[in-house]
Order: structure tokens, then C-alpha cells, then sequence
């Protein structure tokens, strides 16, 4: 529940940064439409535009650590089956090794003598 929370709060702040972006950039706007000269405009536009592209981009930043931490907490949680997996393989290939060696030195025991009676022969 307390994840849902965290994530729920991730998502608020990073809606958050991208209305504000939006906010200045129609304050920008709404200060240099009625001016003429590029040079009175220029201020507004590097205060208002660099700004807004940096809540914006502070915006996505958090939105995509949200998503970095789902992807770490899944392969985590892969990691360890994974791990799981590998022990319980070894487990299994211990049981037919112990299960097949009796069976391979049995038959190997009977083979020279084959060979010996039919040597004789």
C-alpha cells in the first residue's frame, strides 16, 4: 500500500512540474504578443522557455523513476527465481547422477566379462 502511495505521489509531482511549465509558458506568451521588437521579446523567451523546458524535463525525470524502480523491482524478483531455479536444477541433476552410476558401473562390470568369454570362444 505504502508503494502505491510512493508512486501515487511520483506521478502528482511530476504533473505537478508540467502544469507549471505550461503556466509559464502562457505567461511568456501572453507578455511578448503584443511586441514587435525581437529584443524585448527575447527575455521572455529564455526566462519563460528555458524554464518551462527545465520543469518539463525535471517532470519526465520523475515520471521515469518511477518506472526505473518498477524494472529494478521485477528483475529483482526475477534475480531470485532465477536463483531458486539454478538450485533446484543442481538438486535434480545430484539426484539422477547418484540415481545413474549405479546403473554405469553395473554395466561396465558386465562388458569385460562379454568380452572375455567371447575372447575364449
Amino acid at each position: 500500500m505504502e508503494r502505491l502511495k510512493r508512486d501515487h505521489a511520483r506521478q502528482l509531482i511530476a504533473g505537478a512540474l508540467v502544469a507549471a511549465a505550461l503556466v509559464i509558458l502562457i505567461i511568456g506568451y501572453a507578455n511578448i504578443r503584443d511586441e514587435i521588437h525581437v529584443a524585448a521579446q527575447m527575455p521572455y523567451v529564455l526566462t519563460g522557455g528555458i524554464g518551462a523546458l527545465i520543469l518539463t524535463g525535471l517532470g519526465m525525470v520523475v515520471l521515469r523513476s518511477q518506472d526505473d524502480k518498477a524494472v529494478l523491482e521485477r528483475m529483482e524478483v526475477l534475480e531470485a527465481t532465477n536463483d531458486e531455479l539454478r538450485e533446484r536444477i543442481d538438486y535434480l541433476t545430484q539426484l539422477l547422477e547418484t540415481a545413474l552410476l549405479p546403473d554405469e558401473v553395473s554395466t561396465k562390470a558386465v562388458e569385460p566379462r562379454m568380452v572375455s568369454t567371447r575372447q575364449t570362444t
